[in-house]
């Protein structure tokens, strides 16, 4: 746009050579990196860039109802360490958890016909639970029995029971 004031008014223009010269550009974005070339291709810049998301979305599951950081009232900066190192711990195990559950969230369907989500696993898994048995003088806990879905999620963990 070009523009001037005249006679005590703005007068602006569009640049229309300007606009066409720009509109080379629409679809296309920039990486930066200050790595040198034989540190990091630019495909693997590019991909890097591309899983930005990856810990955006990071950031989003500490806050939200899974990890719950929330506003920390310790006092000392020793326990707030100690909090925030809790919370990117279980981040790391969600995380993992998520990677091996993949194929069981691949073979997943869309919207109302969806059947797992983190929280659903989690749901699932909740539900076995050890019990206190006692017969007569002995007592001894027992572990429920696995669903088939509960067994095929401790399958892609690699959790025996």
């Amino acid at each position: 746009m070009n523009w001037s004031v005249e006679d005590g008014r703005l007068v602006w223009r569009l640049d229309d050579e300007a606009i066409q010269t720009e509109a080379m550009f629409d679809g296309c974005y920039v990486v930066y990196t200050d790595l040198p070339a034989e540190r990091m291709s630019k495909e693997e810049a590019i991909a890097s860039y591309k899983k930005l998301s990856l810990v955006e979305e990071a950031f989003r599951n500490l806050k939200t109802v899974w990890l719950e950081v929330r506003p920390v009232y310790h006092k000392t900066d020793d326990r707030i360490r100690t909090h925030v190192f809790i919370c990117m711990l279980a981040y790391y195990l969600q995380w993992h958890m998520q990677q091996r559950l993949a194929p069981l969230f691949r073979r997943n369907r869309r919207g109302k016909g969806r059947k797992w989500s983190f929280s659903s696993v989690m749901a699932s898994l909740w539900q076995i639970s050890i019990n206190p048995v006692r017969m007569g003088k002995v007592e001894f806990e027992q572990v429920t029995v696995p669903t088939a879905d509960q067994q095929r999620i401790l399958e892609l963990l690699g959790v025996k029971l």
